[in-house]
């Protein structure tokens, strides 16, 4: 007897794209409102989800769930800038949208820690309740010696390294 083939479920279908454009052509926020939360919402969910595990972008400082919610806010703070009448799916679309804000942010966060990454002039065996007057002069010191060392390394910019020296 030959097996029936099952029906997947694809989460980000032709219905999901009518609606897309569907909301792109409403006037009323109410309509849209109704239309991002029945059709929508579930679609853009599930595709951040799925970007995020298939990248694996790793330079976050926050939870999986607020990386999530920050793409799909930005998916749909763009989806009036989705053409259908230019031939190209929602489906891939967003999908590139959705990668792009995660590799913008990820290179971003990958850059501040690399700048921001410590100071291991500092003597990490003292402890800040016994400071005198003069470990507060010799930390100034370490401090003051770290920038000079690396202020090419800390600002980039010409204008921001003559304020720092």
């Amino acid at each position: 007897m030959p097996r029936k083939k099952s029906k997947k479920r694809v989460y980000f279908g032709q219905e999901v794209q009518d609606a897309i454009i569907e909301y792109n052509l409403s006037e009323s926020n109410n309509d849209r409102n109704i239309i991002y939360q029945n059709r929508i919402h579930k679609a853009f969910d599930k595709l951040a989800e799925n970007i995020i595990n298939t990248f694996k972008f790793t330079y976050f400082d926050y939870g999986f769930n607020d990386i999530k919610h920050e793409v799909v806010a930005f998916m749909v703070m763009n989806m009036h800038k989705y053409d259908h009448t230019k031939g190209s799916k929602a489906f891939s679309y967003f999908s590139v949208v959705a990668k792009n804000y995660l590799i913008l942010h990820n290179n971003n966060n990958y850059k501040k820690y690399k700048t921001h990454d410590k100071m291991e002039v500092l003597d990490k065996h003292r402890s800040l309740d016994k400071f005198d007057d003069n470990d507060y002069i010799t930390l100034t010191n370490e401090i003051i010696q770290y920038f000079d060392s690396n202020m090419n390394s800390i600002f980039k910019k010409e204008r921001d390294l003559r304020i720092g020296y």
